[in-house]
């Protein structure tokens, strides 16, 4: 037998088997190492991955009529718009105390509509997460984008920065939105000549007219009146206004 093919019974692979499995061994260290190195350069976005919030998300506004920025039936008797700021620390504890409430009830019920008015608590009215909230609105999802937001504002104090990054993981807590859309109107909407930054510019202009302080606020309109609350109104205040106004 040929000495190219090893002596029978020595024990030995042939020499074409044993370049094989060398390859094969080669080819399995190099993804080793891939797996390393993408380890050690994994890109900040990626702590990101477990959104916080997704189920209660799921569970406060699942049945629950969402038209781009209006949350609840549009013939309900009382419109509540709330101007909030969603990277902001007073805007997510006041978010968080009244609105899953609200939409337990009064929203749920068809009293109450609530119309989404992203208001910046500091002198940026076009804050990056307001185009993240204004994007989700374009596919009937604004309301829990926003509430997902809130709930994960302590990832992003731990990052240092709300970016894109961060803003795409947040989307990706919904289920129902389609994140390449989501992502094509949101940079789109970055533009300063775009619709949505003219819209997010006369939201905050309408909270200057109003006469908003730098908390959170609601405008309770209903048949018999309309109320504006300052100053991160909490669910009883929110209740009062809305029995006086119906």
């Amino acid at each position: 037998m040929s000495e190219t093919n090893g002596a029978p019974g020595d024990g030995r692979q042939p020499r074409a088997g044993r370049f094989w499995i060398l390859a094969a061994l080669i080819v399995a260290g190099g993804a080793l190492l891939v797996a390393i190195v993408g380890m050690a350069t994994r890109e900040p976005s990626d702590e990101f991955s477990r959104v916080a919030g997704v189920n209660d998300s799921q569970r406060i506004f699942g049945g629950v009529r969402q038209l781009g920025d209006r949350l609840g039936f549009g013939n309900a008797p009382v419109q509540i718009q709330y101007f909030t700021d969603v990277q902001s620390v007073p805007g997510a504890e006041n978010l968080l105390a009244v609105v899953p409430a609200l939409v337990d009830s009064e929203i749920r019920n068809g009293v109450v509509q609530m119309l989404f008015r992203n208001r910046s608590l500091t002198r940026n009215p076009t804050q990056i997460s307001f185009y993240g909230v204004e994007a989700a609105e374009l596919q009937d999802a604004g309301w829990n984008y926003a509430y997902l937001m809130v709930r994960n504002l302590d990832l992003a104090e731990r990052a240092g920065a709300i970016d894109e990054d961060f803003l795409a993981d947040i989307a990706g807590g919904i289920e129902r939105l389609e994140i390449p859309v989501w992502r094509e109107d949101f940079e789109r909407g970055l533009d300063p000549e775009s619709a949505m930054t003219r819209g997010l510019e006369e939201d905050d202009k309408v909270a200057i007219d109003l006469e908003l302080r730098a908390e959170p606020a609601m405008v309770v309109a209903g048949p018999s009146g309309t109320e504006v609350l300052q100053d991160s109104p909490d669910l009883a205040r929110v209740r009062a206004a809305i029995a006086r106004v119906r």
